[in-house]
């Protein structure tokens, strides 16, 4: 059995990867149905409070999908992650594996590639949930900006998950480096105030899917996309240099 092979079934027997898809599953459904029925539950609930809600459009189903999955999918992810990517946690298993591959990418890679690939899956399964839902209950969004949005999303998993990669290499502790990735994913919007920063951002990329639909042209996020996989490749290399640095 690979290495490849061995992390695939680790997941799937598991069942880890099932927390992945349940959150992006879960906002799948709840966003559209919030978009819809927002102003009914508002007007059940407020008493005799008068809250106006614009008719709701397309766009807002998937606005809502993206708004709650971009933080907790994504939490989600590096949460399941940190349990492969931190394999030194456990003394007596990373010794095993260790003491059985020359190098510490040989772990790494197909851990940070199956976490990558199961959170993809999950965002693609979230979102194509989303579209059917808002397509029955409020009108169907433009496929084309859904997808290549989605893309974008996918590019912005990869960094994401390709730091915590790198956070594990910092710390054996999964909980600290899911603590300090979540941190510094946080922090990253706030260079934005810099006008001239902000168009090379990763973070750009999280909500691209509702500035597409809302008729920005696909370009505007190519810095942003070019920005984060220089810097998943980056983070990555610093992972592997980080993990076979360490001494057990």
């Amino acid at each position: 059995m690979t290495l490849w092979h061995l992390e695939l079934v680790r997941l799937t027997r598991t069942w880890r990867w099932t927390i992945v898809f349940g959150t992006y599953g879960l906002f799948g459904v709840f966003g559209p149905v919030t978009g819809r029925y927002l102003g009914e539950i508002l007007e059940h609930f407020g008493g005799e409070m008068n809250v106006f809600i614009p008719e709701p459009t397309p766009a807002d189903g998937i606005a809502r999908f993206i708004a709650n999955a971009s933080l907790l999918g994504r939490l989600a992810a590096l949460v399941v992650g940190s349990d492969a990517l931190a394999f030194d946690a456990r003394s007596e298993s990373a010794a095993f594996f260790r003491t059985r591959v020359d190098r510490a990418r040989e772990l790494l890679l197909p851990r940070y590639v199956v976490t990558t690939l199961t959170a993809t899956l999950a965002l693609i399964a979230g979102t194509v949930t989303a579209w059917t839902l808002t397509a029955v209950l409020i009108g169907a969004p433009p496929l084309l900006p859904v997808a290549v949005g989605t893309v974008y999303g996918v590019i912005h998993l990869a960094f994401a998950v390709a730091m915590l990669a790198a956070a594990c290499g910092l710390t054996t502790n999964a909980a600290s480096a899911v603590l300090l990735t979540f941190g510094v994913l946080a922090l990253i919007p706030i260079l934005g105030i810099v006008p001239s920063v902000k168009p090379w951002l990763p973070s750009e990329l999280v909500a691209a899917i509702v500035f597409l639909l809302a008729g920005t042209p696909a370009r505007d996020f190519g810095r942003s996309a070019a920005a984060a996989t220089l810097a998943t490749v980056a983070l990555l290399a610093l992972a592997v240099r980080l993990h076979e640095r360490r001494e057990l």
